[in-house]
């Protein structure tokens, strides 16, 4: 499977992009949309054959993709609300409720450290680098945590008051770690996107608007300044964090609000999955949509792999060119014949083909009898006894006619150079000789 998608009913998907179709991972008749609903859902190994889901009544359970087994592992105790992100670490994983509590817990489903993180949270992510979560949310700043000591690292500023000297509410709707650069990235439910560098100040260095609807979700892509993010009616727009202006282009057709975005690291792609029951995956690069399944229910989080099917197949595409184009022109020489190898290894030109490339060429040098000139060059006594008799009266009449313009020549050139130049009068048009007649 290429994709796995999650469901608000608590169904599991896998997507096959090659073939355009999806199959359910877990038994649809025994779930329960309001208990069994996935809220969060990350891999839990670097080779991603493990997924870590968590469910609406706290259950977090672990998905084998080799062997295709789904195990409950611990129920989160403490706090309220739903589980609102998830971090694994090494053997530990790390849980967020809705009303802040974090826990850490080990390898036997026991709590190591807890913490507090503020009420009305939305997401909680973990950073890839260093040992640190962001967190944030509804009256919620955004802050940093340090998972080793528990203690906060960091927290931002909110921005100044609008023109009206109001204060701008506080409506985190995601948050993420933005890897090389040392920012966070925060969205909001005021459609704007805020870039933060912890080590400069605490209020934001740049802003991002998106339309006039509320960001749902964010994404990273292949390359580390550019940014995916999607609103509630269902638009995605492309983003360079080094611009304020609008975005690099908008993705269309999605109907109802995106909830979730997966980029490949390495390769122009991306899914994303929402309310109107679609996967749906485009190229960035040529900004076209290239697959979309309908997976009949309502979708919340989705996860793409990096090895994807239809990337062998592309990849088989364009070595296949590649093969056909050297086999056909790859044996060409400098003179555009096909060459071949002899028994000593000497390279041999085939007469077949000198013959085919020559065949346009002389076409081009054929030319009518009637745009040619011949003119005979004049012929040197010596070269008079190879002639025949007939030519050679042709050539002495020739020559008479010639002596006698150059006398012609010379005799006009005798006249005095001040002779007048008189130029005929011009004739008169038309209408001024009917004048004159009636003159």
């Amino acid at each position: 499977m290429d994709c796995y998608v999650g469901a608000t009913t608590g169904a599991l998907k896998g997507a096959l992009l090659k073939d355009n179709t999806f199959e359910n991972l877990n038994e649809i008749k025994s779930l329960d949309p309001k208990s069994d609903e996935i809220t969060s859902m990350i891999w839990s190994d670097e080779q991603q054959t493990e997924i870590l889901i968590a469910r609406m009544n706290r259950d977090l359970q672990l998905f084998d993709i080799e062997q295709n087994e789904q195990v409950s592992i611990l129920t989160v105790t403490g706090g309220t609300g739903a589980i609102k992100g998830l971090h694994k670490t090494d053997e530990k994983i790390l849980t967020c409720v809705e009303s802040g509590e974090i826990q850490i817990w080990n390898d036997k489903s026991e709590v190591v450290s807890e913490w507090k993180c503020g009420p009305g949270v939305a997401i909680m992510r973990g950073s890839e680098e260093k040992p640190e979560v962001v967190t944030g949310g509804m009256k919620n700043l955004l802050k940093t945590w340090n998972l080793e000591t528990g203690q906060q690292v960091w927290s931002a500023r909110n921005v100044p008051p609008d023109m009206l000297g109001l204060e701008i509410p506080i409506m985190i709707t995601d948050a993420r770690f933005i890897p090389g650069q040392n920012t966070i990235l925060e969205a909001t439910k005021l459609h704007e996107m805020r870039v933060y560098d912890p080590r400069a100040q605490r209020r934001p260095v740049n802003k991002l608007k998106f339309m006039e609807n509320p960001i749902m979700c964010t994404s990273l892509t292949n390359k580390t300044n550019q940014i995916l993010a999607a609103n509630s009616i269902g638009e995605m727009g492309l983003f360079d964090l080094r611009s304020k202006v609008h975005p690099m282009c908008k993705f269309k057709g999605q109907a109802g609000s995106i909830r979730s975005i997966a980029g490949h690291p390495t390769m122009p792609l991306a899914a994303s999955v929402g309310i109107d029951r679609f996967l749906r995956v485009h190229d960035l690069q040529t900004r076209k949509l290239i697959h979309k399944i309908y997976c009949k229910t309502r979708l919340n989080r989705v996860l793409l792999r990096n090895e994807l099917s239809i990337l062998n197949d592309r990849k088989n595409a364009a070595k296949k060119e590649i093969d056909e184009d050297e086999t056909e022109y790859g044996n060409m020489t400098q003179d555009g014949y096909r060459d071949s190898e002899d028994e000593d290894g000497d390279d041999v030109i085939e007469e077949d083909d000198v013959w085919d490339v020559m065949e346009p060429v002389k076409k081009k040098q054929k030319m009518s009898e009637d745009d040619v000139e011949i003119v005979e060059a004049p012929m040197e006594e010596d070269d008079e006894e190879d002639v025949p008799e007939k030519k050679k009266k042709n050539l002495r009449k020739r020559k008479v006619i010639q002596e006698e313009e150059i006398k012609e020549e010379l005799d006009d050139s005798d006249e005095p150079d001040d002779v007048a130049v008189t130029k005929k009068p011009k004739k008169a048009s038309g209408k001024k000789k009917v004048l004159k007649k009636r003159a």
